[in-house]
């Protein structure tokens, strides 16, 4: 097999091999460099280390024709069914009310796309005011991003993890993110001069119709984080602590990772 070469601020070789070729398990790496455990379950952080602090692992998918570093996060996904299964989520009545604009069958949908669109429009309209209020916002960003217990929230980029304390993740998002609708009000987008993140219906007849997903610009939400939480500890090449996260993060110091 021809030997991969690591980026000079990346892993070393070897590290970046195992990064590359194991599935995309992201969750497994960080573990195995934390000398944590991953944990899983959709309702459980994806990692833990031996001082129970808890890791929510980021990467992305790939763009079609780009890198994954250019890619998208997603925050959540949600059909009808899954969605009946979250108790009190914030919005939880409007997310319902724009389910119920979906006719039962992807077909029945093509025949009254416009109709079904106008309804929508309405929706994400509503939804834009909740969360125009701080504490709606508030509590939804938490559930969104976090859903459970997190200490850290942890973005894979170029080979390095970026580990971010949540409460100052919240910080930044909370007093830069605006909320707004898109021009056909078919969405909420959460901007920082360019779209952060969304929240928007997916309807492709792929047996998960209809689905509501929120996904986060990995470059742009990266680099609002580093322009915001500017303090910084390289643990390792690997390994890069930001902000309150320098403080809180646990390690054995004598050990090397």
């Amino acid at each position: 097999m021809e030997k991969k070469i690591s980026k000079p601020h990346g892993m070393t070789s070897d590290k970046a091999w195992r990064v590359k070729t194991r599935g995309n398990r992201k969750e497994d790496i960080f573990a195995d460099l934390i000398k944590g455990i991953v944990i899983k379950g959709t309702k459980k952080p994806d990692v833990m280390n031996a001082y129970h602090q808890y890791f929510s692992i980021k990467g992305s998918s790939e763009k079609k024709g780009g890198e994954g570093r250019d890619g998208r996060i997603q925050v959540f996904m949600y059909n009808p069914s899954r969605f009946e299964k979250e108790q009190d989520f914030p919005a939880g009545s409007i997310i319902k009310d724009i389910f119920s604009c979906y006719p039962k069958t992807h077909q029945e949908y093509q025949e009254q796309k416009e109709e079904v669109k106008k309804k929508i429009a309405e929706q994400m309209i509503r939804l834009k005011e909740f969360l125009l209020d701080n504490d709606n916002r508030i509590k939804f960003l938490d559930r969104a991003f976090f859903d459970r217990k997190v200490d850290f929230l942890v973005i894979y980029d170029d080979e390095i993890f970026h580990i971010f304390d949540k409460d100052e993740v919240w910080k930044v998002l909370l007093e830069n993110l605006e909320v707004e609708n898109n021009k056909t009000n078919q969405k909420v987008v959460f901007k920082y001069g360019n779209i952060v993140a969304e929240v928007e219906m997916r309807t492709t007849d792929d047996g998960k119709y209809p689905t509501i997903f929120m996904p986060l610009n990995k470059r742009i939400a990266l680099n609002l984080f580093l322009e915001k939480i500017t303090k910084k500890n390289e643990l390792s090449n690997y390994l890069w602590l930001y902000g309150n996260a320098i403080k809180k993060y646990k390690y054995n110091k004598k050990k090397r990772f």
